[in-house]
């Protein structure tokens, strides 16, 4: 791929913004698109209004109850709002909305009219009435329902009473929450996570495989991992996996126009089938124009850093220096440093160690805590329980332990029972058998970490089919970070004054500020300007009159010359880093 800015080396002046401007234009890339920091630029204005469509008033509740939130509003406004604490509304969800047609995006100024009219839905039975909070007894009784569900569905003809009058009224409700996660959307986890449709593929299709040595088997496990389509892995990838020539660099294979981009094209045009699981909430970032060969880079891209991060794991699992909780650690963190990659990565991948490995017991005490676990536990816990996820973890980890009370009796005996039938079940395959075999009252975290989701997820379905409510307000995700204001969602190409322009939301005012595109000799450098501008007035708390300087320092010494063009890949591979400049400038 070529570089972006070849010709922004000649300056007339050296000055530290100067340098700053030229090394951003001469990032390379290295013929992949970088993750972070992509792909949240909206192709439309920030003033365009956002309309709710009739596909939100026949979505879920909860969907339509945010999109109605979103009607007559700006695409700024909404922007604007992420950046307070509590917002549960991402950048991420718009996306996702607008790409369903729940938003449609109207142009700056238009009216958005009346909300549609709602589907017809059924009277909830208790509509009207508050839900009870979430306690320990009612967890009790919802794990005892997880192990029932996944004899019945893993073990035909096999069936366990469950105890206790609570749980027993409870199973209606959990039948109800299970089933719209069977099937083609595979969301639903069982208790034992390794009876997950994904986990228990690679126990069955990857780590029980002759041909493939350890390293191996542990870097495809990441390979699976990228996407979790179980026959685009056999029809797909299998065939390139089993050659000896993949294995001697199996990252080059995933590059642009590569055998295994090639090699996917081709099942999706064969079979139409999805490219991604359901479970994944992914909009891939635009670098290509067609559709389908966008989303195969987006997989690949993504393979080469996840087989970046195995090449980097595989050896700290193989330390014997190390200790479990310093392997895992260490993964850990190299996972969220990784573009495209964070918190709920971290998680997944490490319980795929900890499978991998059952006898290293990794997480057995300690595991990542996914955002979707922190409601829950906050629930659980006396006083909402430590503000760190993980000791909150701990804390509830203990109580769940130590409990001798009557629903945890009922419980622990429903455990016993069901994983004696697991394991006559599953005699073939030890990685199945060394899950479905835990000591009595001792629950490991990465069991009650991953039942805690899907508690929060229970507690929603509750919700809609019992109380006609939207979702458990207890159990809703809010990041109380505040969410930074990015430049890409801002900038506007203004034709009449031949300018890019922005509008930074900051101490509840707007400041307006533009760059000129004769000034910059091209568009993309002036929204390259704008963009630094907009990060020093963000971050580094300098004025308007202050960013307009540097703007027009970084101006009077670009001379220009010839780049790639404006609608070449290389522009949207390249990140904006403002370190640099920062420290030489802002500082």
């Amino acid at each position: 791929m070529a570089p972006i800015g070849r010709a922004m080396a000649p300056f007339r002046g050296k000055s530290a913004s100067a340098k700053a401007l030229a090394q951003l234009g001469t990032s390379k890339s290295k013929g992949r698109p970088s993750g972070k920091g992509r792909g949240s630029k909206l192709p439309f204005e920030p003033d365009s209004v956002l309309q709710s469509t009739s596909m939100a008033a026949k979505a879920k509740l909860v969907y339509q109850s945010r999109c109605e939130a979103c009607h007559g509003r700006t695409v700024r406004d909404v922007l604007a709002s992420m950046a307070e604490p509590g917002t549960a509304y991402r950048m991420a969800d718009l996306k996702y909305d607008i790409k369903l047609g729940r938003l449609d995006v109207l142009k700056p100024g238009t009216s958005a009219g009346p909300l549609p009219v709602g589907k017809d839905r059924a009277p909830a039975p208790l509509a009207g009435k508050p839900m009870p909070p979430a306690n320990l007894e009612e967890f009790f009784q919802f794990l005892q329902g997880q192990l029932r569900k996944e004899t019945i569905e893993h073990c035909p003809g096999q069936d366990v009473e469950l105890t206790g009058v609570g749980a027993q009224k409870m199973w209606p409700d959990i039948e109800a929450f299970v089933a719209p996660n069977l099937g083609l959307t595979e969301r639903w986890v069982p208790y034992h996570t390794v009876l997950g449709v994904h986990e228990l593929f690679l126990i069955q299709q990857v780590h029980t495989r002759s041909e493939w040595n350890e390293k191996q088997k542990f870097v495809a496990m990441f390979i699976f991992r990228s996407h979790c389509k179980r026959d685009l892995f056999l029809k797909a990838q299998l065939p390139l996996m089993l050659k000896k020539d993949f294995w001697q660099d199996p990252a080059k294979a995933f590059r642009p126009g590569g055998p295994m981009e090639r090699s996917i094209l081709d099942y999706r045009k064969k079979t139409g089938q999805p490219l991604l699981t359901s479970c994944f909430r992914i909009i891939p970032p635009r670098v290509l124009k067609d559709d389908t060969e966008n989303l195969v880079r987006s997989i690949t891209h993504r393979t080469q850093n996840l087989i970046e991060v195995a090449e980097h794991a595989f050896p700290i699992v193989k330390d014997k220096t190390r200790t479990s909780l310093q392997k895992m650690s260490e993964i850990s963190t190299r996972i969220q440093s990784t573009d495209g990659l964070g918190e709920t990565w971290a998680k997944m991948l490490t319980v795929c160690i900890d499978l991998a490995y059952p006898k290293e017991r990794f997480l057995e005490s300690q595991c990542d805590v996914g955002t979707g676990a922190a409601p829950p536990l906050k629930c659980l816990l006396p006083k909402g329980g430590p503000a760190d996820k993980k000791e909150a973890l701990q804390e509830l980890l203990k109580i769940v332990n130590k409990a001798k009370c009557t629903h945890s009796k009922h419980f622990w005996d429903t455990l016993k029972n069901v994983e004696q039938i697991l394991r006559t079940k599953f005699k073939s395959l030890p990685g199945v058998c060394d899950q479905a075999n835990t000591k009595m009252y001792g629950m490991p975290a990465v069991t009650l970490q991953v039942q805690l989701c899907e508690y929060r997820q229970f507690r929603h379905s509750i919700a809609r089919l019992k109380y006609g409510l939207a979702d458990d307000e207890t159990m809703r995700v809010l990041d109380m970070s505040t969410r930074k204001p990015q430049p890409e969602d801002f900038l506007v190409f203004d034709k009449k004054t031949n300018s890019v322009t922005f509008q930074l939301p900051k101490d509840g005012k707007q400041i307006d500020f533009s760059v000129s595109v004769k000034a910059a000799k091209s568009q993309k450098i002036a929204e390259r300007v704008a963009a630094m501008c907009f990060v020093t007035m963000r971050d580094g708390g300098a004025a308007k009159a202050d960013a307009a300087k540097l703007r027009d320092e970084f101006l009077d010494g670009y001379l220009g010359g010839e780049d790639v063009p404006a609608e070449s890949e290389a522009w949207h591979a390249c990140r904006i880093s403002l370190t640099a400049f920062e420290k030489q400038v802002v500082c």
